[in-house]
């Protein structure tokens, strides 16, 4: 049922690429950036059909800061190339994110709103707080939210599901009756709002515990932005998140109160979320035991070294045996040679051997 289901879900939508995304998104993704454009403040992503950019939140309609709306922007601050290379040599040492020489403007598009929101004037004041160990423990977060893209939506790419739902979980868990283990461990790295991890969890529900009752799954759901990770806890969603979602998940697994849906308790009691940063690689040491990781859309973030380092510590938290999903437009080629490239209709994944 639930590959009919899929079949009908992907057909029935006029773009049916996983990660359709609008020319403006292509651009801003094949930079190696993770900032919006202040151009596009105050857009709504719900006018697009498809979101900005991977993983991973959604953070709709965003606000100018009101210094940033003045007719011809002179008293914006402005940051000249030492501070942005203060910032960015600051962020890249915090979560590996990258920014390039051309995205300066997008940097202090992002940051003004820090700006705001501490009263300051000059993008030099902000780096002093930053520079400030007491401070920064506290800012960080907040500097961490507004130079991420989170974007997500259930089901967003089905050929991955089907494979975990047809092949991998199936496979995993004969392993593991063979060794009479009982468990199973899903990680959604990058989870955003939480899409991911509980489109896994419904996908469990429906298809895999009514084929193998004695097992348990442990789904875990990580991001840098504890924002979205709030969001998450709450199982409470929009339109734009389940508006690709098939009729009968949506039906089956969700109750609606106006404008909102939300999850049933049993999809959610299978998932966790929490707070990684996965450029940390002592916390990352800690995430072991994992049978199927999903970091999507997250790795055109970072530089080949900051990439590097993620994947590696990525395999590392694989079970062997394990599988590792990427985008759709990302590649370990230069990456990492430690995976064997796996081909299921329409996707790869990189399992551990």
């Amino acid at each position: 049922m639930a590959s009919d289901l899929f079949e009908k879900f992907r057909f029935s939508q006029s773009l049916n690429n996983p990660d359709h995304r609008s020319e403006d998104t292509e651009n801003e993704e094949s930079s190696g950036s993770n900032i919006l454009d202040v151009s596009k403040y105050n857009v709504s992503q719900n006018a697009m059909f498809s979101p900005a950019s991977e993983e991973k939140s959604q953070l709709g309609q965003i606000t100018i800061p009101p210094i940033l709306l003045s007719a011809d922007n002179a008293n914006a601050p402005k940051m000249d190339e030492q501070t942005f290379k203060k910032f960015r040599d600051f962020i890249y040492e915090q979560c590996g994110i990258s920014f390039t020489e051309n995205k300066k403007y997008l940097l202090e598009g992002r940051i003004a709103k820090r700006l705001e929101a501490h009263n300051l004037s000059t993008f030099e004041e902000y780096f002093e707080l930053l520079s400030n160990s007491a401070s920064a423990r506290e800012e960080l977060p907040s500097l961490f939210e507004v130079v991420t893209i989170n974007e997500t939506y259930f089901f967003r790419n089905p050929p991955q599901f089907e494979a975990l739902e047809q092949v991998i979980l199936p496979e995993i868990i004969a392993t593991k009756q063979a060794q009479a283990s009982k468990k199973v461990r899903i990680w959604s790295a990058a989870s955003s709002s939480g899409e991911e991890a509980y489109t896994i969890s419904m996908l469990i529900l429906e298809r895999i515990k009514p084929q193998f009752p004695g097992f348990t799954f442990e789904i875990i759901g990580s991001d840098i932005n504890t924002t979205v990770l709030e969001k998450a806890r709450s199982g409470v969603f929009k339109e734009y998140s389940v508006r690709n979602m098939p009729e009968y998940y949506l039906n089956k697994y969700f109750t609606r109160d106006g404008d909102k849906y939300i999850l049933l308790p049993e999809v959610q009691s299978q998932v966790k979320f929490m707070w990684i940063n996965l450029y940390d690689t002592p916390t990352m040491r800690t995430m072991i035991g994992f049978d199927v990781i999903f970091c999507c859309n997250v790795l055109i973030y970072f530089d080949t070294v900051a990439k590097q380092q993620v994947v590696a510590d990525l395999y590392d938290a694989l079970n062997k045996g394990g599988y590792l999903f990427i985008g759709y437009s990302e590649s370990l080629h230069g990456v990492s040679k430690a995976f064997k490239l796996v081909h299921f209709p329409k996707t790869i994944a990189y399992k551990k051997e």
